[in-house]
């Protein structure tokens, strides 16, 4: 493999390093396979939604979650950590394993990662906010190359919200 330009592996979250090294393993063949049925799902989607101006859903799964609360803890940050140092991706190729990161990384933001494989343009926008305080966005994907419709719905979206004018609480400390 022709490696070009600084390591990145100090900017970028252990289990990012660790699922990119999975792509270092894998053949040809089967990097051919999963773009077929990643570009295959894709055209079946955008053929699907294409009478639709925009789809919209939500951008994550779940009520927002602490700083760091999906950092791995206890034995899946050891397996994890394991894995990056000794650069052992080739493990992930055991189903379970990569299951569970997979499953772990698209359990909180799986909608987002719709559009990311499809190529769909999208945009995410807050439209409310938690008695906590904290913003709740939806994600309104469209047709590809119709970038205009979807910042036109979001300025719409935008005004009506009120959350331009919003400004988040100041908190100083005692």
């Amino acid at each position: 493999v022709l490696r070009v330009g600084r390591s990145i592996s100090g900017d970028i979250e252990r289990a990012t390093r660790v699922l990119s090294r999975f792509g270092e393993i894998l053949s040809a063949g089967e990097i051919y396979a999963s773009l077929q049925r990643l570009h295959a799902t894709s055209r079946r989607l955008i053929t699907e939604t294409a009478h639709y101006d925009a789809v919209l859903m939500p951008v994550i799964a779940h009520p927002p979650l602490a700083c760091g609360a999906m950092n791995p803890k206890g034995a899946d940050a050891f397996i994890e950590d394991v894995l990056d140092r000794l650069r052992l991706a080739r493990l992930l190729k055991f189903k379970p394993l990569f299951g569970q990161l997979m499953d772990k990384s698209l359990w909180f933001t799986h909608w987002p990662a719709i559009q990311n494989v499809s190529g769909q343009p999208s945009i995410a926008l807050p439209v409310y906010v938690t008695d906590a305080g904290l913003p709740l966005g939806i994600q309104a994907a469209g047709r590809p190359g119709d970038e205009e419709t979807l910042l036109s719905l979001a300025a719409q979206m935008e005004k009506i919200s009120g959350w331009l004018t919003r400004r988040a609480p100041l908190q100083v400390p005692a």
